[in-house]
């Protein structure tokens, strides 16, 4: 009996449900609230650009996860931007954004715009546009691949990881350099290699170097000081130039 009560009981209460949502409805809206892009950013020009013609290749540089937050500053503490205030001298234009949060991933979608309008106003080689990212950075690295895959021509993430299910969208034309340290316990090892693995599998061009005995803290400078790396990383061009 009781077993029959509360069969009839929630009956009754799903057709109560059914009826009171007859008359209910539902309305397609658009929003048009605009999201302010207030990224701040480093920009590097090479020397003997303000007297040239010339385009230029472009480095997108995402920094590390202890560097967001509003000083601009601070990105000069490591990676490219430390490189350069210590003299290294490139022969491309770097653009370093600034992650506004000290705890969330790159905003990419902010990245990518402000990457558009640096340039609109530079004289950049489009089909020589790179992105080069470490630890948090390495994330955005693979998710600007993934996401704006007509736009980088070499993709180099340091030390990062990222959503292998996506990696079917990147550009097939571009090419892929993945570095990581064996002893790095704050991003495993492994997050590079399933990536890297992936991207195999879709028939990339794509290389991994493993660095021995090199931990999380030291696998940033150990890449970006390797000369194979810039060597190789400006001789790749899409065949086409973006939009």
């Amino acid at each position: 009996m009781t077993g029959r009560i509360v069969f009839a009981a929630l009956g009754a209460a799903l057709s109560l449900c059914v009826f009171s949502g007859a008359h209910a409805a539902q309305a397609a809206a658009t929003s048009t609230t605009t999201i302010k892009n207030d990224l701040n950013y480093l920009m590097y020009t090479p020397e003997g650009y303000e007297t040239s013609n010339d385009t230029y290749p472009l480095v997108v540089w995402l920094h590390g996860g202890d560097q967001g937050g509003s000083d601009v500053n601070k990105l000069k503490s490591s990676g490219l931007p430390k490189m350069i205030e210590e003299g290294k001298q490139f022969p491309f234009l770097v653009f370093s954004p600034q992650n506004p949060s000290d705890e969330l991933l790159y905003p990419i979608e902010k990245v990518e715009a402000a990457l558009e309008d640096v340039i609109s106003k530079h004289r950049v080689d489009r089909t020589r546009v790179y992105v080069v990212g470490y630890s948090r950075g390495g994330f955005g690295a693979w998710a600007m691949a993934e996401q704006f895959p007509d736009r980088f021509a070499a993709v180099v993430p340091i030390a990062g990881g990222g959503n292998r299910h996506y990696l079917s969208r990147t550009n097939a034309k571009a090419a892929f350099w993945v570095f990581h340290g064996t002893d790095d316990d704050v991003i495993l090892l492994s997050d590079s290699i399933i990536m890297f693995e992936r991207l195999k599998a879709l028939k990339r061009t794509v290389r991994l170097s493993v660095l021995e005995g090199i931990d999380h803290s030291e696998v940033e400078r150990a890449a970006l000081e390797d000369a194979d790396l810039w060597n190789w990383l400006l001789r790749q061009r899409l065949e086409t130039n973006p939009k």
